[in-house]
């Protein structure tokens, strides 16, 4: 048995019926003042490193505020199909399907710390507004984290890769440094960026979901749901350039450091379905996802599979495991009840 998704209720999960007609207007006045809007008055780097108006953005003029029209809701229960899932937070849902189905739920709703699933919106925002992923950024100090077992694409001031290269840092090895960049490079700055960042959520209906940086690092208001993740994912792997970076095992990008001389190295992903470390249930292919981990999050998964008899396609999603172990023990649980 299977749960269709039904229309959110804005009202019941907002707490109040202003909402109905003030986000409706707040999406519209958002959509005028977005960052793809500002590009053209974008600072320059310090020492001329780079001019960010090098970089040329888009918002495609089809895009509209549909996330409450087309919002999403799941049954009003806490847990459905999810006996043995044991990490705190969960979700399965249909993906590509006009009428999607939920086929399992464990806290959908809870408040959880998305770590670096935050990427999973940052390359939206990307996608969305940049239309040229050949084009080149170069690394401003911004970039520099120093924040201890921070993951890094390993990229210093002044070297110049292409954006693509860029998407393939921040989600292939999960680099902060490459969130950062990308950041950067989309809207001139990390401010604009998460203002963005947090629109786009808006649009979408992920009204569980608040940020306030490109890569996931901790803080008490950087959050979102299980399900806001199904409704972020859902909209990113409508880019067929997503899907093959998120379904990257290695990547070794070329690219200049910052004397213009020719440099490479290795990236390695974090998804261990990829990697061949842990094995899907029969019939089901793991086809890519991004993998996020802080203390305060704890192990976290958000995937697409594909159930390769039919080619029907699925986003799943594990919050808060204890282990990494059991992220995936969880996970490949999870995908078992794709039938």
């Amino acid at each position: 048995m299977t749960y269709s998704i039904i229309t959110r209720e804005i009202k019941r999960r907002s707490g109040g019926s202003c909402i109905r007609t003030a986000l409706p207007v707040l999406l519209c006045l958002m959509f005028l003042t977005g960052c793809g809007q500002k590009l053209e008055n974008r600072y320059n780097v310090d020492e001329g490193l780079l001019r960010m108006n090098s970089v040329n953005t888009s918002l495609t003029e089809g895009v509209h505020a549909q996330g409450f029209s087309v919002g999403l809701a799941l049954p009003d229960k806490t847990n459905y199909n999810s006996e043995d899932i044991t990490a705190e937070a969960a979700l399965l849902v249909e993906y590509g399907k006009d009428d999607p189905k939920a086929i399992a739920y464990k806290n959908p709703y809870a408040r959880t710390y998305q770590a670096s699933i935050t990427k999973v919106m940052s390359a939206l925002v990307c996608l969305r507004h940049i239309d040229d992923l050949s084009q080149e950024f170069t690394i401003t100090k911004n970039s520099t984290i120093n924040v201890s077992g921070s993951s890094r694409a390993w990229l210093r001031t002044g070297e110049t890769l292409t954006i693509e290269d860029l998407l393939y840092g921040m989600l292939v090895p999960s680099g902060n440094d490459a969130a950062v960049a990308v950041a950067e490079a989309t809207c001139g700055s990390l401010d604009a960026f998460v203002e963005e960042m947090n629109r786009t959520a808006l649009e979408i209906g992920a009204t569980g979901t608040h940020f306030v940086n490109p890569h996931g690092l901790p803080d008490d208001n950087h959050y979102t749901t299980p399900f806001d993740i199904y409704l972020t994912m859902n909209e990113a792997l409508k880019y067929d350039v997503f899907r093959k970076i998120v379904g990257t095992i290695s990547y070794s990008p070329k690219y200049k450091d910052s004397n213009g001389v020719a440099k490479t190295q290795d990236w390695a992903g974090t998804n261990r379905y990829l990697l061949g470390e842990a094995a899907s249930p029969d019939g089901i292919k793991v086809l890519g996802g991004k993998t996020g981990t802080t203390n305060a999050a704890g192990y976290c998964l958000t995937t697409a599979a594909e159930k390769v008899s039919t080619g029907e396609e699925y986003i799943g999603t594990v919050m808060k495991a204890s282990s990494k172990d059991e992220l995936y023990n969880n996970m490949t649980a999870l995908l078992q009840k794709i039938h």
